[in-house]
């Protein structure tokens, strides 16, 4: 997959094969899971946060998720490009960041600088990590480029 800044100020990824769509998709899938209970541990008792955050967390998550869904299968569709521009950064940045945070918690990467990837062993594990990866680095481009101000 190629990724680059576009010239009014977005970032353009292009999938050059099944599996770059595979791992497109996969954010959706990577991301599922209930982020509003993992980060419920992080509040104090006190702050209903069952009650009236989590709800809204998990409704908006799951739009991101869904909106990242739509954007890749429309482009798939077409045989394009993505296109992620300023209007949908956050969205994508949030839907990689969920996916990033549900790899972590299944597999238990640890900090890159600690994690050896030849250590992994198992293939699926190892490709999550791949993913994981992808995912930080998508992030960081959308961070220089896109969501920059």
């Amino acid at each position: 997959m190629t990724i680059g800044p576009t010239v009014a100020g977005g970032l353009k990824l292009i999938p050059e094969g099944e599996k770059d769509w595979i791992v497109l998709l996969e954010i959706a899938n990577d991301g599922h899971g209930q982020l509003s209970k993992r980060l419920a541990k992080l509040m104090d008792e006190d702050s209903m946060w069952d009650e009236i955050v989590a709800p809204e967390l998990e409704q908006e998550f799951s739009k991101q998720r869904l909106a990242v869904m739509k954007d890749v299968m429309k482009a798939k569709g077409e045989e394009g490009d993505i296109h992620i521009e300023t209007k949908n950064a956050e969205i994508w940045y949030g839907a990689l960041n969920q996916a990033r945070l549900g790899l972590e918690e299944r597999y238990q990467f640890g900090p890159r600088e600690f994690a050896e990837v030849s250590e992994i062993e198992d293939p699926v594990a190892r490709a999550a990590y791949y993913r994981s990866d992808f995912y930080s680095t998508v992030q960081s481009l959308l961070l220089r480029y896109v969501m920059k101000d």
